[in-house]
């Protein structure tokens, strides 16, 4: 699992999900938009907000990165197949 950069959390902590962030980045937007927070406590919602942005942000990059590393191992095993495929190939050895 990633965790946040900047992390309040202790050293091995379990770190939230991307969607248990991304739920809780949910509700301090609700809570900002319908007012009635102290100014104290909007910042506080905010910077909070601020790093749940970073630490989903971060989880995405890395799921990207993962995803791309995945599509580009697959390509190279498919093209070795296709070369492989080519090597046994009876008829390619055979001058017309």
């Amino acid at each position: 699992m990633v965790k946040p950069k900047d992390s309040s959390l202790k050293e091995g902590a379990e770190f939230p999900s991307f969607e248990d962030s991304f739920n809780r980045l949910n509700e301090m937007a609700e809570q900002l938009e319908a007012g009635g927070l102290t100014l104290a406590e909007a910042t506080s919602r905010f910077e909070e907000g601020m790093k749940l942005v970073e630490f989903c942000n971060e989880l995405l990059n890395n799921a990207e990165l993962k995803i791309t590393e995945l599509k580009e191992t697959y390509r190279a095993v498919e093209a070795q197949e296709v070369l492989d495929d080519f090597d046994d190939d009876p008829e390619a050895d055979c001058d017309e």
